[in-house]
């Protein structure tokens, strides 16, 4: 069973590596995107982020092209592709 995981809290929990599983992606929701920059932080993949929290932070220049930002509809899209959702904050 494929689970999207929606991370909004400032940091990843720590909590995510054990419930990962094959079929899983990570959604980076609010403060989480920076986690996206931070250099010691592995990201399970694929691992996606929303658009808004991306410019709401001033991310943009430094944004890694290798995760892609979301809008709310493709949000939307990503949690019908997953039969669970699971909300990290």
């Amino acid at each position: 069973m494929s689970t999207l995981h929606i991370v909004f809290a400032n940091e990843l929990p720590e909590a995510l590596t054990r419930c990962w599983s094959e079929g899983d992606a990570l959604l980076l929701a609010g403060p989480c995107v920076v986690a996206a920059l931070t250099a010691d932080t592995s990201l399970p993949s694929p691992c996606y982020a929303l658009d808004d929290a991306v410019r709401s932070r001033g991310l943009n220049a430094q944004w890694p092209s290798h995760i892609p930002r979301l809008s709310h509809s493709d949000w939307l899209n990503l949690l019908a592709q997953h039969q669970r959702s699971l909300s990290w904050s």
